[in-house]
């Protein structure tokens, strides 16, 4: 009773807000993935423009939504997750920690990408392979590529079709590459061909092969590491 009452206790921009959460996940958006202008949501919850208006606001301080004016609203990149909920920036060890969260990805993106090898679409294949040819252009050119690094991982955690390694991969990426610098991790050149192998065979959905590539590649880095 005492839940029931709390939930009808919320404001009807609260309400629209866990709405639109629903929306989020029941439709699999993406971060980075535009949402509807204000009067299609309005819409939709049939709701007016200035209750969209309030939640999306609602969303944004939690970090799960991104409203950049005059462009629109879109699925925060931080996926509602807080800057350091875990305290690493109080870490003074930098280099281990960048170690530490290495040894976490080792235990969970191979899996990570089994489950990508079973429940792949060939639109999510296509853009895996997008991703790694726009890395390929990338190191060629020089550029910094850790960001497209990064959406290649997330990539295929959203494959996985699992919502809690969807919502920690983007967490445990970002605080890996705040500190990759200190402890030199990156090879842009040994990075891209292993991403590849990783798609060539989530799209051959082939999870034990995915497994191993995704293995392979990360435990070349650690070891890349270890050469520091």
């Amino acid at each position: 009773m005492d839940k029931l009452n709390s939930v009808n206790q919320k404001s009807l921009p609260e309400r629209t807000a866990d709405a639109i959460v629903s929306m989020l996940h029941m439709e699999n958006y993406k971060a980075g993935t535009k949402l509807p202008n204000e009067l299609q949501m309005a819409q939709r919850f049939e709701v007016s423009r200035s209750t969209i208006r309030l939640a999306e606001q609602f969303l944004a301080r939690q970090g799960i939504l991104d409203i950049q004016r005059g462009a629109g609203t879109f699925v925060s990149s931080k996926l509602g997750v807080s800057d350091d909920p875990l305290g690493f920036s109080l870490v003074y060890d930098k280099k281990k920690l960048t170690r530490d969260l290495l040894e976490l990805r080792i235990m969970i993106e191979p899996r990570a990408a089994a489950l990508a090898a079973q429940n792949a679409s060939r639109k999510d294949c296509e853009l895996l392979f997008t991703l790694c040819d726009e890395l390929d252009n990338i190191v060629h050119s020089g550029e910094n590529y850790i960001k497209k690094d990064m959406e290649f991982h997330q990539a295929v955690a959203n494959c996985s079709g699992n919502t809690a390694i969807h919502n920690l991969i983007p967490y445990i990426h970002q605080m890996q590459a705040l500190y990759d610098s200190v402890a030199g991790t990156r090879r842009p050149r040994e990075t891209a061909p292993e991403h590849r192998e990783i798609a060539i065979a989530i799209s051959h959905h082939k999870g034990v092969d995915a497994y191993n590539a995704m293995e392979y590649h990360l435990i070349s880095i650690r070891k890349r590491i270890g050469k520091e």
